[in-house]
């Protein structure tokens, strides 16, 4: 081999390292955007959850008040 070829073996190289830095970076930030959607998701279910938690007990209490009575005339009491 004389050295041409070799200096056009390195920019080969060069460049498909340069490449190859690319793609690990863009891996990188997609695991990156990929666990922050799932905390995201996370939180968004957890903060529903906690809004909601008051106003499905209130509907719960109703339904076994509504369930415990026995003579539809009681609902006139």
């Amino acid at each position: 081999m004389n050295d041409d070829q070799i200096e056009e073996i390195l920019k080969k190289q060069e460049g498909t390292l340069i490449l190859v830095q690319k793609l690990w970076q863009a891996e990188k930030r997609r695991q990156f955007f990929a666990v922050a959607k799932y905390i995201i998701f996370l939180g968004i279910i957890l903060g529903t959850f906690y809004f909601l938690t008051p106003y499905i007990e209130r509907l719960i209490i109703s339904i076994q008040q509504f369930q415990s009575i026995k003579n539809p005339q009681d609902l006139q009491k």
